[in-house]
């Protein structure tokens, strides 16, 4: 084991990312330096505010610090873990492939998996490929991230590792309750649309209207139904983020696509039962299918599941229980700690 710090290096796009990140910085504090590359300024990212001219110009003075950052990690023979392909590759020719290691939780070509849409190959493309094929460690977060980096990009196995996604458990350790006489179900997404919320309203008259009720935490305008109540202004980490997953039984997410989403992480560590699909690419992580909640094919299958786990409340609470013993095991802060750590320590097997 190397008692010298690991470099990492972290790439804050989008709230997901942010999240990783600050796990990764809180988990691995005492084991590494850390340097954030940001060629645009996350904090106007999500505010879509972001002035062209002023991202390309601190672009390129975050590569230029990126490299140095990178240079002076090498002259110190230290270990580098690269969150995300981008940060690797504007630093490419410096790194030395045996002592660097990227960690994935998705790739640009699985938005095509998901859509069953043919991957367009451009210079993007060949680029990623080839930096994926050159550090000599990945760390996927997903089955679906490692079967994309064997099928698409042509990655050999003794490249790819596995270890869970940075969740910190630990932080929603809300234990499972009793569900209420009439459950509450809980949505939880930025996007609206594209993570199935207009799914779920568009079925809550036909399908959901008095076997439950319904919170969408949102920022979007609400939509005026009997037995809905929207959310807005809920922000993460704070005591009425917790209290909402405290107070609901169970998360449906209907997602289109997300290579994440941690909700669903939350939710399991807050002991709620989980409907989500497929096309959550985390859900097979966390979710036990049909026992501490499903994963299904489609949008519209998760409001049938969902419309069917409500006349059964037994088994929302079985659910809870097993969902909230599965992740906390798993997701244990030890677990995800020595797991990277034997990945990046160690040499990566034939």
């Amino acid at each position: 084991m190397s008692h010298k710090k690991i470099l990492l290096v972290t790439f804050p796009v989008d709230l997901g990312n942010r999240t990783i990140e600050s796990n990764l910085q809180r988990i691995f504090k005492d084991d590494m330096d850390f340097f954030r590359f940001a060629p645009q300024h996350a904090s106007v990212i999500d505010k879509g505010k972001i002035n062209p001219w002023k991202s390309t110009w601190f672009k390129l003075k975050s590569i230029i610090a990126l490299r140095k950052a990178v240079r002076a990690a090498v002259k110190k023979d230290q270990f580098i873990l690269f969150a995300n392909v981008s940060p690797a590759l504007f630093s490419y020719g410096i790194w030395k492939p045996n002592k660097t290691t990227i960690t994935l939780d998705w790739t640009k070509t699985l938005f095509y998996y998901v859509y069953d849409k043919k991957i367009k190959k451009g210079s993007t493309f060949y680029l990623h490929k080839k930096i994926l094929n050159t550090c000599s460690k990945i760390i996927c977060s997903t089955d679906a991230v490692t079967e994309n980096l064997r099928n698409t990009y042509g990655v050999e196995n003794k490249r790819i590792f596995k270890a869970p996604v940075p969740f910190l458990a630990e932080d929603m350790d809300i234990p499972p309750r009793k569900t209420s006489d009439t459950p509450k179900v809980l949505f939880v997404a930025g996007d609206l649309k594209r993570k199935g919320g207009n799914v779920l309203l568009k079925n809550w008259k036909d399908k959901l209207e008095g076997k439950c009720t319904l919170s969408m935490v949102t920022n979007v305008p609400p939509v005026h139904l009997n037995g809905v109540q929207f959310l807005p202004g809920i922000k993460h980490g704070t005591p009425s983020h917790k209290e909402v997953f405290k107070t609901h039984d169970i998360l449906v997410l209907p997602t289109y696509f997300d290579p994440g989403p941690q909700v669903i992480c939350e939710a399991a560590a807050a002991g709620q039962a989980v409907i989500t699909t497929k096309n959550a690419l985390l859900s097979s992580e966390v979710i036990e299918d049909n026992t501490s909640g499903y994963i299904c094919n489609t949008s519209r299958e998760c409001i049938d599941r969902l419309s069917e786990l409500l006349s059964n409340p037994t088994l929302i609470d079985a659910f809870k229980y097993k969902g909230y013993e599965y992740i906390h095991h798993k997701f244990s802060r030890k677990n995800i700690h020595d797991r990277y750590l034997e990945i990046i320590n160690n040499e990566y097997h034939e």
